[in-house]
């Protein structure tokens, strides 16, 4: 008896934002995978029919093996089908993982079936209890709130707003565009730079470039699944710390 594994989740972002996720290798490398206990280590897809796919892993007692299979259907952004294999499970005849993409009034639906198992086959039950928890985090990474663009902002801390004023207006003769109790505002040419009052010296930071969104809670809940740290936060914007000790600012700008 043939059997199958079907799933659907409802994602609030276009059908091009999802294809994109589905066939572009860095996207798959961050979204799909737990990078703590079950990370992806590799991807690669050519996307055209034909073309290859591979993926590489690396399970909780640190063995490595690899997903793979070949290109089948490629309708961008509606459908993508491949095939399928698995190193854990040599010997056994290809199955098929088919995503159908639909358009909805708030979104995208997306069906993903995996098909092509027999009733004695031994890896139906890994795949079935894992592509529920695939299909999350596909909706977490398309809804991030990406995608994140660099602005010409860049921020820096100082104890003291007088002297950096008399240093980089006066000194470097940025013009001030604005300025208050907290902040000073310069405009540096190609980059505004903002200069801000740091609480104490061990506050200081290097200079912290800034990234926008077009919405702000959703980045801050992908980042965190990413592994970084929050450090200061607001209704439009924060400051994270990324997982190599990089402080970032990200702001909400809606076009």
């Amino acid at each position: 008896m043939a059997r199958r594994i079907v799933e659907q989740i409802e994602i609030e972002a276009p059908p091009a934002r999802i294809f994109e996720a589905l066939t572009d290798p860095a996207q798959l490398l961050a979204w799909w995978g737990d990078r703590s206990s079950y990370p992806s280590t590799h991807w690669e897809l050519d996307p055209r029919v034909g073309g290859k796919w591979l993926s590489r892993w690396r399970g909780p007692d640190g063995a490595e093996f690899g997903l793979g299979g070949e290109i089948l259907v490629l309708d961008p952004p509606q459908l993508l089908a491949y095939s399928w294999w698995d190193e854990r499970f040599p010997g056994l005849p290809l199955t098929t993982v088919r995503y159908e993409l639909t358009t909805t009034p708030t979104g995208t639906l997306v069906t993903m079936t995996h098909d092509g198992f027999d009733d004695v086959r031994v890896d139906f039950d890994d795949y079935n209890g894992g592509w529920s928890t695939v299909m999350r985090k596909l909706r977490e990474h398309a809804e991030s709130g990406g995608p994140f663009r660099a602005n010409r902002d860049v921020a820096i801390e100082v104890e003291s707003l007088v002297d950096a004023e008399a240093f980089y207006a006066g000194t470097l003769g940025f013009s001030i565009r604005s300025r208050d109790d907290e902040h000073l505002e310069l405009d540096a040419g190609s980059f505004r730079l903002w200069v801000n009052r740091a609480a104490s010296r061990a506050g200081r930071r290097s200079f912290i470039p800034s990234l926008d969104v077009p919405d702000v809670v959703k980045a801050r809940v992908a980042l965190e699944s990413a592994g970084c740290r929050i450090v200061r936060g607001g209704d439009r914007g924060f400051y994270f710390v990324d997982p190599f000790g990089f402080t970032i600012d990200v702001v909400e700008r809606r076009d």
